[in-house]
């Protein structure tokens, strides 16, 4: 859009030449004039504040160029502080932008678009309000209880880390390879969809509350699109009950999965994701029980067949089944505690079985029908020569690591 009879927006300089860092100073400005709609503000080396009014408009803003810094705060005092932007706002890599904070009054940038490399913070009583999009290539974006409004917000790089309101539809990573971090705050709560690409990490923390803690909850109210990394991990002071289902996402629609979940590992115990069969909502409990593989706080016949798949391959197990979800990680499996999943685990998954009222003579047989699968021709009889010791000694061990039924 070109303002003025359309004659190209010129550029208007910002010098800094005022009594204070004030927009509304015009000795601030190249010329001592102000910039309006027909013009570009570009603030370099400086940073320019709005406080408690409504800067006249302007075309298109500036904010640092290439390596040089430049900044903007906007604050709402006893009055609102704005600026409303006519095309685009442009953030540089080493540009700042900064909404909310003060008051009682809000404040807010209204453009057509705005693209960020740098730092763009969006406080308490702050609001970003775009008619297009909203595009971060780098830097970090800080969503920190205020308002994000746009037909869309694309985050290709860098860090996203967002507790308030967006209303929009988000998409983070873009396929391209660079990782881009959507990292929650204590609450999201996006009104559209939200599509996590392939190069998209999501970072949850699970903080001290009342019930042990809980998490950074998203809730958006359109489809949630999964893939990339979910990345969890706990804040000290914070301890999830064994059992208890945590909420983590609401949404209208759930689809996909996660190429991986990371940080499984919560105390002595793994987390276990779980898919709302209404594919609207994901929890997660916690499991501190070793042999418990399916997260029913009890070792028996149905953990079996997922104890062998993590002892034949944890990576495998990872990446076929804990991904997907009700089950716990594979080092779970890990029943005299060294580190790896071995054949030596398998005495004491059986006496866990018994201890909680099954058969380890049934589970062995499912162990072995499981572990005599490996492809490779000679791991049948390695197999079974390794369960023919494993089976007297089953027997011999008795070490309680649960919960007997």
């Amino acid at each position: 859009m070109l303002a003025l009879a359309g004659r190209p927006a010129s550029a208007v300089l910002w010098d800094g030449g005022g009594v204070n860092s004030e927009w509304i100073e015009p000795a601030n400005w190249q010329f001592n004039v102000l910039p309006n709609s027909a013009d570009t503000a570009t603030i370099l080396n400086d940073t320019t504040t709005i406080t408690g009014v409504v800067a006249p408009p302007v075309f298109a803003v500036e904010l640092g160029l290439g390596s040089a810094p430049g900044g903007l705060v906007v604050t709402g005092g006893v009055n609102q502080g704005g600026l409303n932007v006519v095309a685009h706002v442009a953030v540089a890599s080493a540009g700042s932008l900064s909404l909310g904070g003060g008051g009682p009054a809000t404040s807010q940038v209204i453009a057509g678009s705005l693209s960020t490399s740098g730092t763009v913070t969006v406080q308490n009583r702050g609001t970003v309000a775009l008619t297009g999009q909203f595009t971060q290539t780098a830097g970090s974006v800080n969503l920190s209880g205020g308002t994000i409004n746009a037909a869309s917000l694309l985050s290709q790089a860098g860090v996203l880390r967002a507790s308030g309101d967006v209303n929009a539809n988000v998409s983070i990573g873009d396929g391209g390879g660079a990782m881009a971090t959507l990292a929650l705050g204590p609450s999201l709560d996006v009104s559209g969809n939200v599509k996590l690409a392939s190069d998209a990490r999501l970072a949850i923390e699970f903080r001290p509350a009342l019930g042990g803690g809980t998490f950074d909850m998203i809730d958006v109210s359109g489809t949630v699109t999964l893939g990339g990394v979910l990345d969890l991990s706990v804040l000290a002071g914070a301890a999830p009950v064994p059992g208890v289902n945590y909420p983590m996402l609401t949404a209208g629609a759930i689809k996909g999965s996660f190429d991986d979940i990371v940080g499984t590992s919560v105390g002595g115990g793994s987390w276990v994701p779980h898919f709302d069969p209404t594919f609207t909502s994901i929890n997660f409990s916690e499991t501190d029980l070793p042999g418990n593989m399916n997260a029913d706080e009890t070792v028996d016949q149905q953990d079996v067949a997922l104890f062998a798949y993590a002892i034949r391959d944890p990576n495998t197990y990872h990446a076929q089944y804990y991904i997907l979800g009700d089950v716990a990680d594979s080092y779970m499996a890990d029943m005299d505690e060294d580190g790896s999943n071995t054949f030596a685990d398998i005495p004491l998954f059986l006496d866990a079985i018994e201890q909680f009222g099954g058969s380890s003579q049934a589970a062995l047989t499912e162990i072995a029908r499981v572990l005599a699968a490996v492809p490779e021709p000679s791991c049948g009889a390695m197999v079974w020569a390794a369960l023919a010791v494993v089976g007297p000694r089953a027997r011999d061990v008795r070490r309680s690591r649960g919960r007997p039924a």
